[in-house]
């Protein structure tokens, strides 16, 4: 193993503070997706978002929840067309007759937000007539659909439509995002500077104004402590056999290179872990050549 001078039980005074402020925010993330299967029809505010930087874990903790509380749950993807969204809800509620609440957790769900039409079309099944409504004609997309896809469709077909609607107000929508939606000062700031994008800007605050929002916009910092505190109250690790020591080798690089590093995330720290035992002598390099910017 590579000597290193590292204390394995001490951090610097401004990584302490910085683990302090990461281990909160994992806690509001906890609190908040613990509130997930207490939601209920009915409820003003009964959708949510998450936002953070990428590879903190959201998904792993909303999901994690969501299989520990036996909530009744589907995960659907939101990197597709409107289309292509509206068409899981309808096979969803379809095959839901007594319309019992479901969660829909909707991970990476950027692309559903994409647009203006999008957003109009996201903040009436979020909040106003709780429906889904695609008004287009269908006949292009007719031979791409499964049987029970077509099935769906057409229970929700009104008389002469071209689209369908899929009533939502038995949904409790649960978004996850590497993406914040705008506070009201962006929209503000967008409109006095005369922005083309304050349009968007503001059906997305709509949006925002429909779900209860965790915003965990971190700064380095914040960041680094968040993944310190993976590193230190986790598991995530121990398949590795992973150190006291060792984690120490690791946190101290991340915070000696943040800004040089090529992605911030469980996923590397994992990563350096199986470096750290598959190159023991030389894993310092590997680290410098795998994972730090040119």
């Amino acid at each position: 193993m590579e000597k290193v001078n590292y204390s394995p039980n001490i951090l610097g005074i401004s990584q302490k503070e910085a683990l302090q402020k990461g281990s909160l925010n994992r806690e509001r993330l906890n609190q908040l997706v613990q509130k997930i299967s207490l939601i209920k029809q009915g409820d003003t505010y009964r959708h949510t978002y998450f936002f953070s930087p990428p590879g903190l874990g959201k998904t792993f903790a909303v999901k994690n929840h969501l299989l520990a509380s036996n909530s009744r749950f589907i995960q659907v993807s939101g990197n597709v067309s409107m289309f292509a969204f509206g068409i899981q809800l309808a096979v969803i509620n379809y095959m839901n007759p007594e319309r019992e609440t479901i969660v829909i957790f909707v991970d990476d769900c950027d692309e559903i937000f994409k647009t203006e039409v999008n957003c109009n079309t996201m903040k009436n099944v979020l909040d106003g007539d709780k429906i889904f409504t695609y008004e287009k004609s269908l006949t292009s997309q007719w031979s791409n659909l499964s049987e029970i896809q077509r099935e769906a469709i057409k229970h929700f077909q009104g008389e002469g439509k071209m689209g369908f609607s899929v009533p939502t107000d038995n949904l409790v929508f649960v978004f996850t995002s590497n993406f914040k939606l705008p506070i009201d000062d962006d929209v503000r700031v967008a409109r006095e500077k005369g922005q083309t994008k304050s349009v968007i800007l503001a059906h997305k605050n709509a949006i925002r104004s429909r779900c209860r929002v965790a915003d965990f916009d971190l700064n380095w910092q914040e960041h680094w402590g968040w993944i310190a505190d993976v590193v230190l109250h986790t598991d995530c690790l121990d398949k590795w056999n992973v150190s006291k020591n060792e984690k120490s080798i690791i946190l101290d690089f991340l915070w000696h290179n943040w800004n040089k590093l090529t992605e911030r995330s469980i996923r590397l720290i994992e990563k350096m872990a199986v470096d750290m035992r598959e190159q023991s002598e030389s894993f310092r390099a590997i680290w410098e050549i795998d994972y730090l910017k040119n």
